[in-house]
Parts: C-alpha cells; sequence; structure tokens
C-alpha cells in the first residue's frame, strides 16, 4: 500500500481518509512489502518464460510424433533448444513478459499470436538458408513441418500461459496495491467502491472527485496539481476514470480537461462505465454489468525503453562520427557571423523541459519572448547560409548530443517549445490531448516527418493532424516501426518537403 503523505493529500481530513491502526502498522512495512512484490513479479516471469520455453521444446517432439523426422536443422537437443530460445526471445522483444500479458493473455492474444509468427518466420528463414543438403527434408515438406510445429506452439503456449495466468492472479503477482486513483464527478457509496475495486484488481487506493469530501474508503485527492506531482512521483501508476448516463456536460468537460492535463503523464489511463445503464446491455446482471477499457496505455514496457537507448547511443555515435567533419565545417562557417549553436527549450518525455541544440540559422530575436513563433517560407529572420542547412534539414545535427544525452531519442514526436504560436493559436490549444505526444522521448524524426507534415502549421487541424500521427506512433511503436522510420527519413531529407 502506498505510503500516506499529508503534504501531498493536503484536506484529506475525513474519517474514509484517515489511517486506522492496522493501515499505519502496514504502512512501515512497506518496504519489506516492495521487496516481497518485486520477488514475486521476477519468480512469475521466470516460470512464464520457462513455461513459454518448455512448450516451444515440446512443439517439435509433438510434430515429430505427427509428421514424421524434421529437417536436418530442426532436430537433436541443440536446435530444439535453439527453437525454444528463439520463441522466447522474440516473445520478450514483443513485451509480452509485461504484466498485462501475463495476467490477462486473452486480451493480449494478437500480441502473442505475431509473437509466435515472427519466431517461426526466423525458423522457416533458418531452415531456408542453413539447408544441409542431401540429408534434409525437401523445402516444402520443411515448410510443412514447420506449420505444423508452429500450430502445436500456439495451442501450448495459449494453454500454459492461461495456466500462469490464474496464479498470477491468485497469487497477487505484478498488482501494487492502492495505485489506482478513481476519478468520478458524483457520488461513490462503498458498494459502487467495491465492485470498481474488484474490476480494477483490488488496487484502487486514491479518489478525485473535485472537492467532495465522501471517499467511500478512499484517500481524497485535494486538487489536479496534487493529482499530477502523485503520478510523477510514483505513488499513482493508473486512473481509472467512472463515467454515468447522469453525467451533465460540465461534468464531462471536468474529466476532459483533467485527462488533457495529465495527457503526457507516464500512466495508464481507463474508463469504467455500467453496461447495463449506459446502452441496456440484455443478459447482464446489474451486480457484473461493469465495463472497462484502456483509453491510453504506457507506451514503452522496460525492455523496449532499454533497447531503444541502445539503439539511441549506439546510432548517435555513428552519426556523430559519419557527420562529424561536416559539423566541423558549418560551425566554422557560423563563427564569423556570432554564435553558432541555437539553444531553446523544448518539451521532453513526460512533459519536462531539457535544452535543444541547434545550428543557428535566423539572426538574433528579442529575448523573453511569451510564446516562440514558427518559421515560415522567405522568413526575413532566416540567414543566407540558414536556409541552406534548413533545406538540407542539417541545422539539427546537433541534436546528435541530445540523443547522446538522454534528452531524445533517433525516432520520437519532434519537440517543440512550449506555447508554440503558429498564428493565432498555440499548439497546446489547437488539440485537446496534444499532451499524449509527451509520453515517449522527442525523436531526431519521427512518423510526421516522413510522411511530410513538417513546415507552418496556419490551421489547427495541421497540428491534428501531426499529434495523429505521433499517436499512431506511439500506439504501434516497435523496433521494427523505428527502422522503417529511420530508412524513410533519408529520402524525405532529401526531397526536403516544407523544409525552409
Amino acid at each position: 500500500m502506498p505510503h500516506l503523505d499529508t503534504r501531498v493529500l493536503a484536506g484529506a481530513a475525513t474519517p474514509d481518509s484517515l489511517y486506522s491502526a492496522e493501515t499505519s502498522r502496514k504502512s512501515c512495512n512497506l518496504n519489506t512489502y516492495r521487496r516481497r512484490h518485486v520477488l514475486d513479479w521476477y519468480g512469475g516471469v521466470i516460470l512464464l518464460g520457462a513455461a513459454d520455453f518448455g512448450a516451444a521444446l515440446a512443439a517439435p517432439k509433438l510434430a515429430v510424433m505427427l509428421m514424421g523426422p524434421g529437417p536436418t536443422l530442426a532436430t537433436g537437443t541443440n536446435s530444439w533448444i535453439g527453437y525454444g530460445v528463439i520463441t522466447v526471445v522474440t516473445m520478450l522483444l514483443a513485451g509480452l513478459y509485461r504484466c498485462g500479458p501475463a495476467r490477462a493473455p486473452q486480451d493480449y492474444a494478437g500480441a502473442i499470436l505475431r509473437g509466435l509468427i515472427a519466431a517461426h518466420v526466423m525458423i522457416l528463414l533458418r531452415f531456408a538458408l542453413l539447408r544441409t543438403a542431401p540429408t534434409s527434408l525437401p523445402l516444402a515438406a520443411s515448410v510443412g513441418w514447420a506449420v505444423v510445429a508452429f500450430g502445436f506452439a500456439a495451442v501450448l503456449i495459449f494453454a500454459e500461459r492461461g495456466l500462469v495466468a490464474l496464479w498470477w492472479r491468485r497469487a497477487d503477482i505484478g498488482a501494487t496495491h492502492g495505485s489506482i486513483a478513481l476519478v468520478m464527478t458524483g457520488h461513490c457509496d462503498r458498494g459502487l467502491r467495491a465492485r470498481l475495486d474488484q474490476l480494477a484488481g483490488q488496487r484502487l487506493g486514491f479518489m478525485f472527485a473535485w472537492g467532495m469530501t465522501q471517499s467511500a474508503g478512499l484517500r481524497m485527492i485535494a486538487d489536479a496539481e496534487t493529482f499530477g506531482a502523485m503520478i510523477r512521483s510514483g505513488k499513482i501508476d493508473d486512473i481509472l476514470v467512472f463515467t454515468r448516463r447522469s453525467d451533465d456536460g460540465a461534468a464531462r468537460r471536468k474529466i476532459d480537461t483533467l485527462l488533457a492535463s495529465l495527457a503526457d503523464q507516464p500512466v495508464r489511463v481507463r474508463l469504467a462505465f455500467d453496461a447495463v445503464a449506459e446502452i441496456g446491455a440484455g443478459g447482464v446482471a446489474r451486480g457484473q454489468s461493469l465495463r472497462m477499457v484502456t483509453v491510453l496505455d504506457r507506451p514503452l514496457h522496460w525492455l523496449g525503453a532499454a533497447y531503444k537507448r541502445a539503439i539511441d547511443v549506439l546510432g548517435g555515435g555513428v552519426l556523430l562520427v559519419v557527420f562529424g567533419p561536416l559539423m566541423l565545417v558549418i560551425a566554422l562557417l557560423l563563427l564569423p557571423s556570432g554564435t553558432i549553436l541555437f539553444r531553446q527549450r523544448r518539451v521532453g518525455l513526460d512533459g519536462g523541459i531539457f535544452t535543444v541544440f541547434k545550428f543557428r540559422t535566423m539572426r538574433s530575436a528579442p529575448l523573453n519572448r511569451a510564446v516562440t513563433a514558427q518559421a515560415r517560407r522567405d522568413d526575413a529572420r532566416i540567414t543566407p547560409l540558414g536556409a541552406i542547412l534548413r533545406r538540407l534539414s542539417l541545422d539539427e545535427l546537433p541534436q546528435i548530443f541530445n540523443v547522446l544525452r538522454g534528452d531524445m531519442s533517433l525516432v520520437g514526436p519532434r519537440p517543440h517549445a512550449p506555447q508554440t504560436s503558429a498564428g493565432d493559436f498555440t499548439f497546446e490549444q489547437a488539440t485537446a490531448f496534444y499532451g499524449v505526444r509527451h509520453r515517449v522521448k522527442p525523436g531526431l524524426t519521427g512518423l510526421a516527418q516522413v510522411r511530410g507534415l513538417r513546415g507552418p502549421t496556419e490551421h489547427p487541424d495541421m497540428v491534428a493532424a501531426r499529434v495523429a500521427a505521433d499517436l499512431e506512433y506511439i500506439e504501434h511503436w516497435s523496433p521494427w516501426l523505428d527502422i522503417a522510420i529511420l530508412l524513410r527519413t533519408v529520402p524525405a531529407v532529401l526531397g526536403g518537403q516544407n523544409a525552409f
């Protein structure tokens, strides 16, 4: 259970929000609980990986029993172990050892199936490229054997993951108690709270209800600023928003405004509703009518983040070696006319502010401006050399240092300055959930850029199109998507569409 910080939970003075003696005693053992929770989680992941490995080992053996001898490269202990290792590593890279897929594999059936398909494609390539004639089966027979083995692997892995998930849930592995905040605009009695808590895996700990004093046994959060601070400190890692048909327009606007303000935070947002009351779902018992859908999920699991950082460091180092001489030449050309680098505050991961580096392409502008104006075609502020640098995107090269420092990534939404002006509106005003793009690190290039969504944004719809591309990238991120964007960046830069 998270520790109650009375400074953070200012104003939570109702009896429901006070610690009992038992709660106080448990909070003293928080570190012990956390250590046990982490050990249980690692043990659960090891068990899940071992079960996947065992299923992957059993699949080719069953294929041999049904189809007869397999390809030479699929027989023998070493080959079978390789078969299992490829399967487990592929599923690990796909993020299928996180809490969600482990506790509810039925919700991630598509991702599990895609991971298995990717593993077996690699296995088929191994058959095709490393066949040892004449002892190997014909390629067509090898492919048929691999398809049967894939079928067995899929059945076994889904079966064992269902059993492991049942154990995870019963052992309460992967669920941090009290780390979900309930958001609603109306009254919440204890009966409704209990049903919502069951829906959320017994993890409700806080409630935000715009100054309401009742909490149905949950600890009240005083205001939106406190809410954000608790998310950033790690006390809250999930938000459950409960809506009702009786909520009026003002109540729904409150929820929209709150979620927009928290959109850039690393927290999952889920929507709960009563299926019977909202859509008249027939055949559903009143006590079992609550439903929950994910609105915003956490974009990167820990393995994906580690992979992305490793690629950033490796790729950034390579770019620095390749473009270092060119950067030196550009610096020498800029030196006689003033400063070499342009530094500006930009919004980064989780809404944090960092300093971005670019080669100077404009004449000096007045300081302390409230908003930052975008560059436009034939902008008088751009110098002749700056125009060439911007046309070829060479002014962005110093951001390699931002990547190596960890402020940015090679691929991600492009970083914008706070309150960037695009005519008579700012980017933040153009779309309510603009902040969602800050749930990942900004990048040197991104999906919006390779689609040609660059240059000035004279209408809010143009900002919305860029944000839509950024959100598509966040939702569908994979190592392969990053590689595809990097490859598409080269022709996009050489084409110079909307670059000025």
